[in-house]
């Protein structure tokens, strides 16, 4: 599994962007930095794309992505999430008054954007990748993504507080290479953090404990203001496999 780092970060600034990864080259978990860093022949390979909810900074390169295909007359892609995460996208923004609909562009027989819906803790085969949604602990519906290749899996935790079953299903994958979990504000600043539904570094500590082993921890979805400061605090928590993830950066699992 080669995991590409488009985006990881829980804002935006010069050299800071929002959440997205490229999967295998033809998968995107969330869109947050899409068409801004892929180039168009890397764009129109794209056939899938994984929402975990609607915030914008993890939704709205589907709507230039959607463009830039229909411009090029691409082949357009899938576009999965729960039912409410779907639903929410449909009436927001592809509503003909924020951005063309592309579920029924060109046509409805044939549109850029066909739509998935998959349940929480569902599994959809993906370009055979074996992909389960599992509800977290957010201000808006949203869900942690497990993915597993058959060899090995990985959990990427979506944006969210203090929660519990997406570390169960966790757990249970003894495939397990890797955790890719949200950080977003200091220990100063944990009201905020508790308020917004996030994760402070010490609140990231008592996260990864829930899956009872040790395993390779990357942290995604920094605050830029707050970047070195976290750093600093991520350090201080002494997980013995632990990275924050960079911008253009290529895992492989």
């Amino acid at each position: 599994m080669k995991i590409r780092v488009l985006g990881c970060h829980g804002g935006e600034l010069p050299d800071f962007r929002t959440t997205s990864f490229l999967i295998n080259k033809r998968i995107i978990l969330d869109a947050g930095a899409v068409t801004g860093v892929l180039n168009l022949k890397e764009q129109l390979a794209i056939e899938h794309v994984v929402l975990t909810h609607a915030h914008a900074d993890h939704s709205r390169d589907t709507l230039f992505l959607a463009d830039n295909v229909i411009g090029s007359n691409g082949k357009g892609f899938m576009l999965y999430g729960m039912p409410v995460v779907l639903k929410s996208i449909k009436q927001h923004l592809l509503n003909w008054h924020i951005w063309p609909d592309f579920t029924e562009l060109p046509d409805k027989s044939n549109p850029v954007i066909t739509m998935q819906e998959v349940e929480s803790e569902n599994t959809v085969v993906i370009n055979g990748l074996e992909v389960t949604l599992c509800m977290v602990n957010h201000t808006v519906p949203a869900a942690g993504v497990l993915i597993d290749d058959g060899n090995n899996s990985v959990v990427f935790s979506s944006d969210t507080a203090p929660t519990d079953r997406i570390w169960e299903l966790a757990a249970k994958k003894k495939n397990l290479k890797a955790v890719f979990i949200e950080c977003s504000y200091p220990e100063e600043k944990k009201e905020l953090a508790l308020l917004s539904k996030h994760l402070t570094p010490a609140l990231l500590r008592d996260e990864i404990k829930k899956i009872g082993r040790d395993t390779m921890v990357y942290v995604y979805h920094i605050k830029p203001q707050f970047y070195k400061r976290i750093i600093k605090e991520l350090k201080q928590q002494h997980l013995p496999h632990i990275e924050a993830v960079k911008l253009n950066q290529v895992i492989n699992i």
